[in-house]
């Protein structure tokens, strides 16, 4: 009957795992995806291995069948090294900046541990294989220091096969419950209905544009403007084919506060009987119980035996009934079971259907998801991907790789470290001494302005190798560990900057550069990545299909190569607005310039075109300007038409103050004019309905600053890509300048009015970012000779 065994491959590292679950949450857990870490450290002992003992064999794979009620389980893994000698010794090498705590965590119970069980399957399946009981150890490395540790383990055949009948029940329960969670999905698929009884104009088209594209099985940009519910036209499609073949859906965001339209798009496939069930990952910083949230057992009570907690009151079972889960399920939880809510989310993503989260869980260095694995039964391909306001991924990607140290943030901890308890704060007020001093040694000189550097990559290394040991007896001292502690936060920052500087020092990185910017006080040593689409290229092996959509795309060979996809082999579409355009009126207004030279005869000339152009027509206006500085100047000169009133974006503004000018908007009790910044909080991401804004003035391009930084991913995206001056300040500029537009014009019903004022924007350079819709075959069609009439026809219609 071996046909009918369905075979269900197992990555090792995901069978080794206590059964009963047990242990806390913490880096020496043995659980989740780990492997990319230490592989340096791997590659270099197993070299020195191989030069030592030329019977030593590294990277050995391995494989062992099991069959069990219907199902053939193969475990497949590949062993760190072996000495075939007689008796032959397999050796699993693990690292980490604490040694010692490592090896006495893996001292216990072996069949508690997930390293151990590890461990000792390799040496189970060569027994079983060859018939010889192999020695087995591990070789622990630290990755602070370099020290090492030996540690031996005994395989008892007879105990471990005790485990193994356990976790082998385990895996059919597990791939029962894949099955059931496959056929649902498909079951789902089948007969899933769009959720409105008429499509939006260009809605059908969208979907069909996606279909097409999933059939070729190529990665899409799509640019689609507000209003043609396109969160319900991308989704729904990519959706209904992941469910098709049993698989979810994962859906990314670049702000948590933007979750909320996906899970509306959610709520009306469940409206109209879709059974789809959904996850909102909230961030750890929110969504956890503690003053700050270090996992822990000796900190944390909620990572404290956190597995264990979670297997004796079947919480993920709980989980698996609910079709809607969002932080308040996951903190009522926690409360009870005194677990963490946080890890709660991601080991209940297996049941999702759709995971809804930021940017950061699918390409942030280490991200969360990548270490959620589920049974593969009855599935087919990998998962697929939505990518939310998709022109925001380049910058925010190059972020995640660009940290900096500034010796002025660090001075600023002094007073947090001399709040330590006694016994460390001595050792504490020197470790940031060290720091600054290791920031100051990157000045060259006597420099007065921002220069390349070379970094003194040992000094970085070798700090933070004292940081990380003395990180490390703070938290084992039981200290209690206050809201921002100035040790963690030294720990983490420094630590961050000395990973990426392994981009820095690599020569084939070209897309990484350092810089130093003196200050009277000190300096600032800064990490930046011009180009982060390599990084983005691996995550997106974990999916098959890839769909980015936003608002702003264009041009997309520049959205596409700086995504980290091909652009011989994305697919593209644009869709123009579905309503009539005799609802909007777009202008440009040349005779403005808010180029550098020409600012300050411009400030008057911006202030009085917009009293004369909203006094017009009354209503709430937005004007959106390059930067705050400049915000400042035109908002000092500006005298309101009679009956408005006057409200302006702060620099840092919560987003308490954000949502109660927005809602004094929605309201309408007086018209109104914003002042805010294009980039800021209130030009992306917001719905503003019917009248609820009528007009945006968008003052000039935003065009980054011209300093060092931007100069040299100028000349970078110049070598690699041709357009220096169009990557490094155009295209950025421009999206932001498009969104800030796109604030107006939100449904059907709405009126509004867009004002581009600068002369740049009837360049073809800027223009080429526009949307098509916006004029016909060339932008000089939206300069008008009669400015104040033409719009007073426009509202008079």
């Amino acid at each position: 009957m071996l046909s009918a065994m369905k075979l269900i491959t197992i990555p090792l590292r995901d069978f080794a795992l206590p059964s009963p679950r047990t242990g806390s949450i913490e880096a020496h857990s043995g659980y989740g995806r780990s492997a990319a870490d230490g592989q340096e450290i791997h590659r270099r002992v197993q070299k020195k291995r191989a030069k030592a003992d030329p019977r030593y064999q590294a990277e050995v794979p391995v494989s062992a069948l099991f069959d069990r009620e219907g199902y053939r389980f193969r475990i497949d893994g590949r062993m760190d090294g072996i000495f075939r000698h007689d008796p032959p010794r397999i050796e699993e090498i693990k690292t980490g900046f604490n040694v010692r705590e490592l090896a006495r965590r893996l001292a216990g119970d072996p069949l508690e541990h997930p390293y151990s069980l590890q461990l000792l399957t390799y040496g189970y399946f060569h027994w079983r294989e060859h018939g010889t009981l192999p020695a087995l150890s591990f070789h622990l490395v630290s990755s602070r220091s370099g020290e090492s540790e030996d540690l031996q383990l005994a395989l008892d055949i007879p105990r471990y096969e005790r485990w193994l009948e356990l976790r082998l029940d385990e895996l059919v329960v597990e791939a029962r419950q894949a099955e059931k969670r496959a056929a649902r999905r498909r079951k789902i698929a089948a007969g899933f209905p769009f959720p409105f009884a008429n499509p939006r104009s260009g809605q059908m088209e969208l979907m069909e544009a996606i279909e097409q594209g999933m059939k070729e099985e190529s990665p899409m940009l799509i640019q689609a403007p507000t209003g043609l519910g396109k969160t319900v036209g991308v989704l729904y499609p990519v959706l209904r084919e992941a469910l098709s073949r049993g698989q979810k859906v994962v859906y990314v965001t670049p702000k948590n506060s933007q979750h909320s339209v996906a899970e509306d798009a959610v709520a009306r496939f469940q409206e109209t009987g879709a059974r789809v069930k959904s996850l909102t990952v909230t961030a750890k910083g929110k969504i956890c119980f503690k003053d700050e949230p270090l996992c822990t057992p000796e900190y944390c009570e909620y990572a404290r035996d956190y597995y264990a907690k979670v297997a004796t009151h079947g919480l993920l079972a709980i989980l698996a009934n609910k079709r809607k889960l969002k932080a308040r399920t996951f903190r009522q939880l926690g409360e009870q079971y005194q677990v963490c809510p946080f890890e709660l989310q991601l080991d209940s993503a297996r049941e999702a259907d759709l995971i809804i989260c930021d940017y950061n869980y699918v390409f942030a260095p280490r991200s969360a998801l990548r270490r959620v694995t589920e049974i593969g039964i009855d599935q087919a391909g990998k998962p697929n991907l939505v990518i939310d306001e998709a022109h925001n991924l380049p910058a925010r990607a190059m972020e995640y790789y660009s940290p900096a140290l500034s010796t002025v943030v660090l001075a600023k901890m002094r007073d947090g470290i001399r709040a330590l308890p006694s016994p460390f704060r001595r050792e504490a007020e020197e470790l940031l001494d060290g720091c600054i001093r290791v920031v100051a040694s990157c000045r060259e000189g006597e420099i007065s302005k921002p220069v390349r550097i070379e970094p003194p990559v040992e000094r970085f290394l070798e700090q933070d190798a004292r940081l990380r040991a003395f990180l490390s007896r703070y938290l084992e001292s039981g200290v209690e560990i206050r809201h921002e502690d100035a040790v963690l936060g030294l720990s983490l920052s420094w630590s961050a900057f000395a990973e990426t500087l392994e981009y820095v020092v690599d020569p084939d990185r070209e897309e990484f550069f350092t810089t130093y910017h003196p200050h009277p006080t000190g300096g600032t040593v800064k990490i930046t990545c011009c180009d982060a689409s390599a990084m983005l290229e691996d995550c997106y092996r974990e999916y098959r299909q890839v769909v980015g959509f936003s608002a702003t795309l264009k041009p997309f060979d520049y959205y596409a190569r700086l995504s980290g996809l091909d652009p011989e082999a994305v697919r593209t579409a644009e869709f123009q607005t579905p309503f009539p355009k005799e609802r909007r009126k777009l202008l440009v207004i040349p005779q403005i310039s808010t180029r550098y030279a020409h600012r300050e005869r411009n400030y008057g000339k911006i202030a009085d075109a917009v009293r004369r152009i909203t006094a017009l027509h009354k209503g709430n206006y937005f004007v959106f300007l390059p930067s705050f500085g400049f915000l400042e100047r035109v908002a000092a000169l500006f005298q309101p038409p009679e009956g408005f009133t006057v409200l302006r974006q702060e620099r840092q503004m919560r987003a308490s103050q954000v949502e109660a000018i927005v809602e004094s908007l929605r309201v309408r009790s007086a018209p109104t004019i914003i002042f805010a910044v294009q980039g800021g909080s209130f030009s992306e991401g917001v719905d503003y309905p019917g009248e609820t804004v009528i007009g945006a003035f968008v003052v000039g391009p935003p065009l980054p600053n011209y300093d060092l930084e931007r100069e040299e991913m100028r000349e970078y995206y110049q070598r690699r890509y041709g357009a220096g001056f169009a990557y490094a300040y155009t295209i950025p500029a421009m999206a932001k300048a498009v969104q800030a537009a796109g604030r107006v014009i939100r449904s059907e019903t709405d009126r509004g009015l867009i004002v581009l004022m600068d002369s740049r924007f009837t360049e073809s350079s800027y223009s080429r970012s526009m949307p098509a819709d916006w004029f016909d075959s060339d932008v000089t069609e939206l300069v008008s000779e009669s400015i104040l009439k033409e719009v007073a026809e426009f509202w008079g219609q």
